[in-house]
């Protein structure tokens, strides 16, 4: 535990007795420098000179540090580290070493503290601790917009107070995924067919000819006539001998020729006639090409740490190209825009570190750390 706060009397017993006595003999306060053989240079004992004039007063608050050095591991939770015995939930100083060259990864988040921590925690750093990569956004397809490229995941998260890290290592938030290409506008191409005289060959859809229902009495049902697939009808007048073009849409037109002969207009049945001439829209539609595939972001893939990957081309005609992939602890690029569609939106880079809003904690880096401090 550590040592008890001021003004209550302090003796160098006490000090003894918290910090060890790795000399041995006549205990001496110049024995128990910050940093020495006795005493951690840890933010508890900030207070404790590392040379020069020391007092017993300096020792108030101070406290001898648990020390555990890190594995390389993936996802890495700091509690269980000082399970045995368990330290992480009372209130001792702790330190937690990271010896360059280990690695720890995230496949989302790579090392928690969390909010359950007692005492102080200083984490020293030297070796790697890089988030998740954010994955690149889906390829829109014809005239569809683009997927948005994913977040890339924090290095560390500090969920309690009293941290302190340490870096002279590497600390990298996930790169952000790049957005999804859009995909190309459809195109569409309409020509008019144009037809004589022709027998009538069989019913809707595929058939040619003209048919109208009869009742037992009356003139019966509007007329409908058909060609090769296009429609045409329905008209209010059942006299008529003339159509328009309905399916597929167009500005064809068809017009009654000779009938087949069958019956008169009495009893309950369809007469039927050859077609006389007509038109008929033909439209064609060609689907616009498929945007590119957004980059990844630098970061851990499940696997290992990769680089930033650049977005794909979009296919023609028209597809627009994916945004790449962000650097570590950046942004994505947004995929593009295509005339019809917009282009998926870049995935935010990683935090190097995140907390809530009412946990605190301490950075002192002399290596490298990317992506936001949050």
């Amino acid at each position: 535990m550590p040592i008890k706060s001021s003004p209550a009397p302090l003796a160098i017993s006490e000090i003894v007795t918290e910090f060890g006595d790795a000399a041995g003999g006549s205990d001496s306060l110049s024995e128990y420098y910050r940093g020495g053989a006795n005493v951690n240079d840890v933010a508890t004992n900030s207070a404790v000179p590392t040379s020069g004039a020391i007092d017993i007063g300096d020792f108030y608050g101070a406290g001898n540090a648990v020390s555990v050095a890190a594995s390389a591991g993936t996802n890495i939770d700091v509690a269980p580290l000082f399970a045995s015995p368990d330290t992480f939930t009372n209130t001792v100083s702790k330190i937690l070493t990271i010896a360059a060259p280990i690695a720890i990864n995230g496949n989302n988040i790579a090392l928690t503290v969390p909010g359950t921590m007692a005492g102080t925690l200083d984490i020293q750093n030297a070796g790697t601790i890089t988030g998740a990569r954010g994955t690149g956004g889906n390829a829109g397809g014809a005239a569809a917009a683009g997927g948005d490229g994913n977040a890339g995941g924090a290095a560390i998260s500090v969920q309690s107070n009293g941290v302190t890290i340490t870096n002279s290592g590497n600390i990298s938030g996930g790169g952000g995924g790049g957005g999804g290409g859009a995909g190309g506008a459809n195109t569409s191409t309409s020509n008019t067919q144009n037809f004589g005289s022709t027998s009538y060959t069989g019913s809707a859809p595929n058939g040619k000819g003209w048919n109208q229902n009869f009742g037992n009495v009356g003139a019966g049902a509007p007329p409908s006539a058909f060609f090769s697939g296009t429609n045409y009808g329905p008209a209010g007048n059942t006299g008529t001998t003339s159509l328009s073009q309905t399916s597929p849409p167009g500005s064809g037109t068809i017009n009654r020729g000779n009938p087949l002969g069958d019956g008169s207009n009495t009893g309950s049945h369809t007469k039927r006639w050859n077609i006389g001439s007509g038109s008929r829209t033909i439209t064609t539609t060609t689907p616009g090409g498929a945007g590119g595939a957004g980059g990844n972001g630098f970061g851990f893939d499940s696997s290992n740490v990769v680089n930033a990957t650049s977005g794909a081309s979009g296919s023609s005609p028209g597809g627009a190209a994916g945004g790449d992939g962000g650097a570590a602890g950046a942004a994505g690029s947004a995929g593009s825009n295509s005339p019809a569609a917009s282009g998926g939106s870049a995935g935010a880079g990683g935090n190097s570190l995140t907390s809530p809003g009412s946990v605190n904690y301490t950075v002192s880096n002399s290596g490298t750390i990317n992506g936001t401090q949050g």
